[in-house]
Parts: structure tokens; C-alpha cells; sequence
């Protein structure tokens, strides 16, 4: 599991009581220095966010009063009207609408950038089955490949609409006996093991959530299972049972099954051109050579999972792992039938497919070379309206306001993109392949990445999740911006944040976690370093809080969930909608950049401190020395850098410019463009995805992994030189932000 350290509040971060040099000792005059650092901290916190604002005309408030809830539904309601996977007509049909609306809009270009790539579809002719046999190899009981529809629109979908399906799976047919690992992490079969059971040889069965799905089936395959089938308990999607489900509810229905990406692969994009877009001219690896999953999988109802649980034996599961079917929960292996089976059969096809982006462009007054995105995925399993309509639908309307403004003269000062991506759900491909056919130029270019996937999936909170150097703007916005949910109360976002969801405040304030491995942010932030942000309102309440909920990725995510359930009149899409303007505007118009450089060094500081008190590093001699002392440099440096900006001290163009790009960057810094063989998480040596669970990240990623491998096959030296090129990383950024005199 990640790591978490608690933050310090915002607001009142001073310079750490224990000194970062070698010697342990503080002098008299770094006391005084100290001291005058700590006022200037103060005036730093509420200055920064105000720079560059004072000269402009306040368009952001025009922006918002434009916005209308009643256009976000109906952009919902035509947006997740029919099922629109990558590579459908339907998703190119939404492509080419978009695009139009843009131009209509008076956007300066608009472009619709083709790849052909490889998708993973299901076989119609041959669906995936998955069955219970006898001993003879008989069908006794058969599970449901297709979802059973419960609304009109989902009767009306017919073909169009897709079948249970994890994606990029290993094709085959196998049969055994059956083991429960729970939710199938890596601690759950290190768990299993402990009771005497074995998944080896075995098909096993898994819940959904608390991880990757395709963590999940890597972690089965490296324990020696045949199989996995991968099931949503009601503990998670039906707490309050099989009679308040949807169409009565926001809970899953007992047939609802969860696609998904299943595979690992080499990273995100079109598996045949890593690192490289897939347009003309570009060498594809062949098929045969292609990364698969050593296992199949299939996806399960919970309604079927009942049919394998009730009839296991074996000893009975602990009582976390008892999930919410009335049943008790057995580990296996096999059936109290010693005779009887599961059998599995998972087909699927491989199809090079045209996929589209809409890239609509404009241009900045007075810094065009320098881009402000912000992107959204387009793409859907089925119908798709929380994932990602919702975002789309938000997106849509804020380019009307954009269109608007342009119609009064508005220009802004940094040119704006906004992105609509295809092929998210297939390994976040549309946004890394135009990341990998501009990566130069982005490299260069790009001030910052905003994403929208899910805007509202739920009403409970606001979710921000973002790099350091922009956390406080994050933060800062959500308190201008006031939350609908509160009723006649007025609260702002911020507010309804400290009051709702604890897991996100520390020390009384709101804060940011970066960004993992989830969506279209993930090239941009881990392959060149250009930070950025992405938020959502989330589902929450009496069962807990998180980032899904419990119709996702399911024939069931529709309008109707949304209009009934979830955001009736719109509201919460109208404040995520204005939210969205504030921050995009900040960062497109401000003249100093809103980024912090303080809150950067501060969470090099933290994480350095929670590295050095692994006991792992300390038994086995690994030292920090070097790390320690980097870190301190760039923070006494992050000190005088922001007080330069806060003074009021930078005057003139090319002043702006330089200040900008030196902030620009810190973040790349972190890239490292010399390991050979780094795959893409692992390429940005601040942050990145846990090997074990990509959903959850982790500061420095590469000296942690290089840790765990350490603690199995004793190679401390590969943990030396992941250390080594943290230090060297952190004096790189160091030296971006020294003073230019």
C-alpha cells in the first residue's frame, strides 16, 4: 500500500525544526535567516495567489454567470444517449459534433488527429462463457455474458451495446476447482497462504475495487492460478440488498458486471508503438510479440458469484473477507461436489481501428507559445454518463463560454487547448499518442495539463488530485466557488470538503494527493513532466467515500442515473463547470504563473523524511547523505524564489517569461530521459503508480520498488542508484529556480 504522511496546513507550514545537514547543528545566523523566512512565509501565502490578477479585467465572472445547467443536461442527455466505445461510429459521430460546435464557437483551429491503433473487442460471434460442469463436463449452471437491461434506453441499445468484457485478456478455455482470495491484492494471497490454501492450479474468484483490476489477475497468475473471475460484491455495490438497486437506486443491480481494462502491458497507448505515435510511417511490433496476461479472466455478476460461493468448501474465510451474499464465505479449494467444476472459455479480438481526438485551439494574445490544456475522454464502455459524459458534458458548455468571450474581444494571455480524447478505456490511449506525436513541443510548451474524466459521479464531495507546484491554486479555488449541495446554507466547495471528507484534510486544511495512473493526465505528467490537476464529485456517504461509484463501467451508468439519483437540476455540474473556469483562467491569464514552489519543496521535505525512516534503507546501509543535502538546497532556494515573486519584484516582459519557465521547469526535472528500459510510469522519478496497484501512487516510485525487489533478491546497490538519480533529479530542479542575475 501507498504510504501516506500527513501534510502540515497550508496556511502555516514553517521551515522544519530539524535540520537537514549532516552536522545536526544549527548556527546563530542560519537562526536569524530562519526566523526572517518564517515572516516572510506569511505574506508569501496570501500574495502569490494574487499576482498577475490585478491588471487584467475580471472575464472569469462573466465566464461563470454564461454558464447554464439546463445546456449540461441536455449535452448529457445527447452525449450518453446511445453506447459509444472507441472506434465506434457512434464515438466518431460525438468526434465530429464536437469539432463543429468548436468551430461555431470561433476557436482558431480545430483539428481531429487520427491514429490507428490496436483495440481489444470482444468476438460477437463467439462470446466468452463462463459455467459450472459436472464431472462429465455437462453445463449445470451457465453465467451471463450480457447484462440484462432494466430501462428503455438500455432495451433500445441492442447490439451496439457491449457484453461483459475485460479487455486485452489471455484467450482460452480452462476448468478447476475454485479458490476466494478476497479483493486478490498481493496481501490477500500472502494472507491465503497463511491459512493452508493454495490458489496454485486453481481458478480464483476476486471482488472488485481496493485495486487495479489487472493487478489483480498479475497477482493470481504470479501465485500459480489457471484462471480468475472477477466479481462485484454487494458489500461495495449493493450494501442495503438486491431490492434497492437500480432503476430504484444508485446501488448495482445483482446482474451488473464491471468492465475494464484487465492487462498490464508495457505502459499506456497502442501496445504495438510504445513511446512512439500511431500514425503512418511508424514501426508496429507484431502481434505475436505482444505482452498478454499469463491467465484468463472473466467478469462476473454478483447474482452468479453467489451460484460458485454457495457451493465451496474449505475453511471458512476470515471475517473481513466475508463480503454482504447470504452466504458464508468459504476459501476452497473446490466444491463440497468434488465432481463438479468451473469452466471458462474468454474470447476476444484484436482490431486495428481509426481513433480521433478533437484538439480546438486558442490562441494567446501575449505568450501564444506557451499552452494551458485541458482534456476530457470521450470514449465510453456502454452508455458512459458519469465516465466520462458528465466531464464531456461540462467541457462541452465551457467551450461555449470560451466562444463567448471571444465574441467580446477576450483573448487570453497563454494559449488555451481543449481535448477531447478517444480510447481512454483502452490503456489511455487517444492522449498518449498525441502526447507521443508532440512530445518536443509539449515539452517545451506546455505550462500545464487539467483534466476532467468523471465530473460527477456522485454528490458527496468535491475530489481534487493534482502535482505540488499547483496544489494551493487547486485548494484556493475551491473556497470562490459555492457548493450546491448544501441547500439554503451557503458553503463553498472548500468548505463542504472540510466538513465531508476527512481522508483529503490534514491539519484543518484540504490538500491535493498527486497524480497516479488513472486517466489522460498520466502521459503528460509521467512521460514529460508537465503538472497538472484533475477533479471530480465523487460518491459518498454512510458506506464510505470514493473516487468511483457503484454503477461504473456498467450498462447502467446512463442519464437516468444521473437525473434521478445523483444531480437532478444540474447544480453540481454547473459548480464543477465553474470551478473548472476559475482554474483554466488563472493559470491561462495570470502574469506570474500560480504555481508554488514553497508547497513543491515542503513535499520534497516530507517524503524525504518518510524515505529515510524506512527500516529497510537504515539495516541495510543505504545512505541518504546526498539526497538530504539536495533537498535542503532547493528548499532554501524555493524560499528566496517565491519571495521574489510575492515582492512584487519582477517587472518587464521577458522578467514574466523567464520566472515562468524557470517554474516550468521544476516538475521536468524529474524525468529521467537516460535509464534505458524505464517503462513509462517509472519514467518520472518524483512520482508514479505502485507496481502492486497502479490506481495508487507513491513518492519516489523507483527507489521504493527498487527497495521491495531488494528485500527479495538483496540487490541494495540497484536501491544506491535509484537514490543517486533522485539526488541528481532534485539538484536539477534546484538549479531551474536559482535567481537569474
Amino acid at each position: 500500500m501507498t504510504q501516506r504522511v500527513a501534510y502540515r496546513p497550508l496556511e502555516y507550514r514553517t521551515k522544519p525544526q530539524r535540520n537537514l545537514k549532516e552536522s545536526g547543528s544549527i548556527s546563530t545566523q542560519e537562526k536569524r535567516g530562519d526566523m526572517a523566512w518564517m515572516l516572510l512565509r506569511v505574506v508569501l501565502v496570501f500574495a502569490l495567489f494574487q499576482q498577475g490578477y490585478s491588471k487584467r479585467k475580471d472575464y472569469i465572472k462573466e465566464l461563470e454567470e454564461f454558464l447554464m445547467a439546463r445546456n449540461m443536461e441536455e449535452n448529457l442527455r445527447y452525449l450518453s444517449k446511445k453506447p459509444h466505445v472507441a472506434g465506434s461510429r457512434r464515438n466518431n459521430e460525438l468526434a465530429t459534433e464536437i469539432a463543429r460546435r468548436w468551430r461555431e464557437y470561433g476557436f482558431d483551429k480545430v483539428e481531429m488527429p487520427k491514429y490507428d491503433m490496436l483495440l481489444s473487442l470482444p468476438d460477437e460471434k463467439n462470446l466468452s462463457t463462463a459455467a459450472v460442469i459436472d464431472g462429465k463436463g455437462k453445463i449445470k449452471i451457465g453465467f451471463q455474458h450480457e447484462e440484462k437491461p432494466l430501462t428503455a434506453d438500455e432495451r433500445q441499445a441492442g447490439p451496439d451495446m457491449m457484453p461483459s468484457f475485460l479487455s486485452n485478456p489471455l484467450t482460452g478455455t480452462v476448468s478447476g476447482d475454485v479458490v476466494y482470495v478476497n479483493h486478490g491484492m498481493d496481501s490477500d494471497f500472502e494472507r491465503l497462504s497463511k491459512f493452508g490454501v493454495s490458489a496454485k492450479g486453481h481458478i480464483v474468484l476476486i471482488r472488485m475495487g481496493k485495486g487495479y483490476r489487472g493487478n489483480k489477475i498479475k497477482a493470481a497468475s504470479d501465485n500459480g492460478a489457471i484462471g480468475a473471475l472477477v466479481y462485484t460484491d454487494p458489500e461495495e455495490f449493493a450494501p442495503e440488498g438486491s431490492n434497492q438497486t437500480f432503476p430504484d437506486s444508485w446501488w448495482l443491480p445483482e446482474t451488473g458486471v464491471q468492465r475494464g481494462a484487465a492487462g498490464m502491458g508495457s505502459g499506456p497507448g497502442d501496445a504495438r508503438t510504445p513511446g512512439y505515435p500511431s500514425v503512418d510511417g511508424i514501426y508496429r511490433i507484431p502481434l505475436t510479440k505482444l505482452k498478454k496476461p499469463k491467465i484468463p479472466a472473466y467478469g462476473l455478476s454478483y447474482k452468479d458469484a453467489l451460484q460458485i460461493l454457495k457451493r465451496m468448501k474449505g475453511p471458512k474465510a476470515p471475517k473481513d473477507w466475508q463480503g454482504k451474499l447470504p452466504v458464508t464465505y468459504r476459501l476452497g479449494p473446490g466444491f463440497r461436489d468434488a465432481s463438479s467444476k468451473v469452466q471458462m472459455t474468454v474470447t476476444a479480438k484484436s482490431v486495428t481501428k481509426s481513433i480521433y481526438n478533437v484538439i480546438g485551439t486558442i490562441a494567446g494574445r501575449e505568450e501564444p507559445d506557451r499552452y494551458v490544456i485541458l482534456g476530457n475522454h470521450r470514449d465510453a464502455w456502454v452508455f458512459g454518463a458519469s465516465d466520462p459524459s458528465s466531464g464531456t458534458a461540462i467541457l462541452m458548455e465551457l467551450s461555449r463560454g470560451l466562444g463567448n468571450l471571444l465574441k467580446k474581444g477576450w483573448r487570453p494571455r497563454r494559449t488555451i487547448i481543449l481535448c477531447s480524447w478517444d480510447a481512454e478505456e483502452q490503456f489511455v490511449s487517444g492522449s498518449t499518442e498525441w502526447v507521443e506525436e508532440h512530445a518536443q513541443v509539449l515539452g517545451s510548451r506546455a505550462v500545464t495539463y487539467l483534466n476532467i474524466d468523471v465530473g460527477v459521479g456522485g454528490n458527496f464531495t468535491l475530489n481534487m488530485d493534482g502535482s505540488a507546484l499547483i496544489e494551493k491554486l487547486l485548494v484556493e479555488t475551491a473556497k470562490e466557488v459555492q457548493d450546491p449541495t448544501e441547500g439554503k446554507r451557503k458553503a463553498s466547495l472548500y468548505d463542504v470538503i472540510l466538513g465531508r471528507d476527512a481522508r483529503k484534510v490534514r491539519g484543518g486544511v484540504p490538500f491535493c494527493e498527486n497524480l497516479a495512473f488513472g486517466s489522460d493526465y498520466v502521459s503528460f505528467y509521467h512521460f514529460l513532466g508537465i503538472p497538472g490537476g484533475d477533479w471530480a464529485y465523487i460518491f459518498g456517504g454512510r458506506y464510505g467515500i470514493r473516487r468511483s461509484y457503484p454503477l461504473y463501467h456498467s450498462i447502467h451508468d446512463n442519464f437516468d442515473y444521473i437525473k434521478k439519483f445523483v444531480d437532478p437540476q444540474f447544480k453540481i455540474h454547473l459548480a464543477v463547470a465553474k470551478y473548472t473556469a476559475r482554474v483554466l483562467l488563472k493559470v491561462a491569464d495570470a502574469e506570474i504563473l500560480p504555481f508554488n514552489v514553497t508547497n513543491f519543496a515542503w513535499t520534497l521535505e516530507r517524503e524525504m523524511q518518510a524515505l529515510k525512516a524506512l527500516p529497510a534503507l537504515k539495516s541495510s546501509y543505504v545512505s541518504l547523505k546526498y539526497l538530504r543535502k539536495a533537498v535542503n538546497a532547493f528548499y532554501q532556494t524555493a524560499l528566496k524564489f517565491d519571495a521574489l515573486k510575492s515582492a512584487g519584484a519582477i517587472n518587464g516582459e521577458l522578467a514574466k517569461r523567464a520566472i515562468n519557465d524557470q517554474m516550468m521547469g521544476i516538475e521536468r526535472a524529474f524525468i529521467d530521459s537516460i535509464t534505458p528500459n524505464q517503462k513509462l510510469p517509472f519514467r518520472n522519478v518524483l512520482y508514479g503508480a505502485d507496481s502492486s496497484n497502479i490506481y495508487d501512487g507513491m513518492y519516489f516510485p523507483r527507489v521504493k520498488e527498487a527497495v521491495k525487489r531488494a528485500l527479495k533478491n538483496g540487490d541494495w546497490d540497484k536501491v544506491r542508484k535509484e537514490v543517486s538519480v533522485l539526488t541528481f533529479s532534485v539538484r536539477s530542479a534546484r538549479e531551474m529556480i536559482l535567481l537569474i542575475e
